[in-house]
């Protein structure tokens, strides 16, 4: 089976069940929903780093303002990273996450379920390690786990 790489999660799809809704998260370069928190602190950086000379004594301050921005830098890209190899999928029968080189998720659809709407993701209640963020449309994915649930039934 061939799959283009924007698909490359479809032959993870059993046969028998039907995609309802795929969609991925924001892939922005901030992570929707704590773009102003990494923006403050990256402005906090840049004074910091434009004051450095008249304000560290020591080569040791020096070098943890380094090691400050460099884990800053890495937690964004890992971020970003992680959320680049992310889809989230709805069939007839489940939930799923599928990362590209991280562990996938999968979730039964039954009438026990229990999902709402979040801030820009969907949340499954009695399940907090699953839920599909940083969506740009949450209540396409919500449509189709309601579709899905009553077709459960």
């Amino acid at each position: 089976m061939t799959v283009g790489q924007a698909d490359w999660w479809r032959m993870h799809i059993p046969e028998g069940e039907d995609v309802l809704w795929s969609g991925r998260p924001d892939q922005g370069y901030f992570p929707p929903r704590y773009g102003w928190a990494y923006k403050a602190l990256l402005l906090g950086l840049c004074a910091m780093w434009l004051t450095s000379p008249w304000m560290l004594e020591t080569v040791r301050n020096f070098w943890k303002l380094t090691c400050v921005t460099a884990l800053l830098a890495f937690t964004l890209w890992a971020d970003r990273f992680v959320r680049a190899q992310r889809v989230y999928v709805v069939t007839s029968k489940n939930a799923r996450q599928f990362n590209k080189n991280l562990k996938s998720k999968t979730l039964k659809i039954d009438c026990f379920l229990n999902f709402k709407p979040g801030r820009r993701a969907v949340v499954f209640d009695r399940h907090p390690f699953f839920r599909f963020d940083h969506l740009s449309d949450p209540d396409a994915a919500l449509k189709a786990l309601n579709q899905a649930r009553e077709a459960s039934t």
